[in-house]
């Protein structure tokens, strides 16, 4: 059993997860072009997502464009929310509910990157390598059980990561698009290593804040960004740079065709 909407709801809902989609595809975009800089140019540093609204904000109309994605980030953030509410409500099976439990956590994390993105358009320097360190730093000074605490945070997105991974080689991704079969088919290769990179991108942050906690030193830490800008004076260090903003890129490119083609309506279990 799934929940039935009225046309007018159903309209609304389907104009707002459209919006958050093509807001998260932006940022990822803006993320390879970083990314894409920093492989080709040693001047260049990659950036997360808050240092990447930093940066566009200090370009000529970024505080507009920045204000736009915050606003399409909430509307993903309202959308994952409703559908995951929605799931767990008329679940049958664990696995349902884990998805709809999932897709809550999710709706979490948008709205609290919404808002530190709205906290750059107002001067507050939120967010970034320094907040990651900081708040690692505050964790392991949590005696006795900080430097667990810290390694179960990595531990959680490493896990998370590979879960990421391994859908994307073995899920049907791309079943809740309205696209013909040939579509689907040119179109499955990027979208699987879109979500690849996204996924990749979780195991590099969680296995920085495993060594962050095995040797207790909260400068091992790193966000997405500083993760990044570490691997690159690593052997193969822009390969790997190159790597990332392909997939990057995949991932935006994945997030337009949800904006496009995405049905919204509650699937059957």
């Amino acid at each position: 059993m799934v929940a039935v909407l009225s046309p007018a709801h159903h309209d609304a809902l389907t104009v707002i997860a459209r919006l958050g989609f093509a807001a998260r595809g932006v940022i990822y975009w803006l993320i390879a072009a970083f990314a894409l800089g920093a492989a080709l140019r040693s001047d260049q540093r990659p950036h997360g997502f808050t240092g990447a609204m930093q940066a566009i904000l200090d370009k000529p109309l970024g505080a507009i464009i920045v204000i736009a994605i915050a606003l399409g980030l909430a509307c993903f953030a309202g959308w994952l929310a409703i559908d995951g509410l929605t799931r767990c409500r008329h679940a049958r099976g664990y696995q349902r509910w884990l998805l709809g439990a999932g897709m809550i956590g999710d709706a979490v994390f948008y709205a609290g990157l919404m808002l530190l993105i709205l906290g750059l358009v107002f001067g507050w320097r939120a967010g970034g390598e320094h907040e990651v360190q900081s708040w690692t730093a505050w964790l392991l000074a949590q005696h006795p059980h900080g430097r667990w605490l810290v390694g179960i945070v990595g531990g959680v997105l490493t896990g998370g990561g590979c879960g990421l991974i391994l859908w994307a080689w073995t899920g049907d991704i791309q079943r809740p698009l309205s696209l013909p079969a040939r579509q689907k088919r040119l179109t499955e290769p990027a979208s699987r290593y879109g979500v690849t990179g996204r996924g990749a991108a979780l195991v590099l942050i969680g296995f920085y804040l495993i060594v962050a906690a095995i040797e207790a030193n909260p400068s091992e830490a790193h966000e997405l960004g500083g993760g990044r800008q570490h691997l690159r004076h690593t052997a193969y260090g822009s390969i790997a740079l190159l790597l990332f903003a392909l997939a990057f890129a995949a991932s935006g490119f994945f997030d337009f065709l949800e904006a496009l083609y995405r049905r919204t309506e509650p699937q059957p279990d």
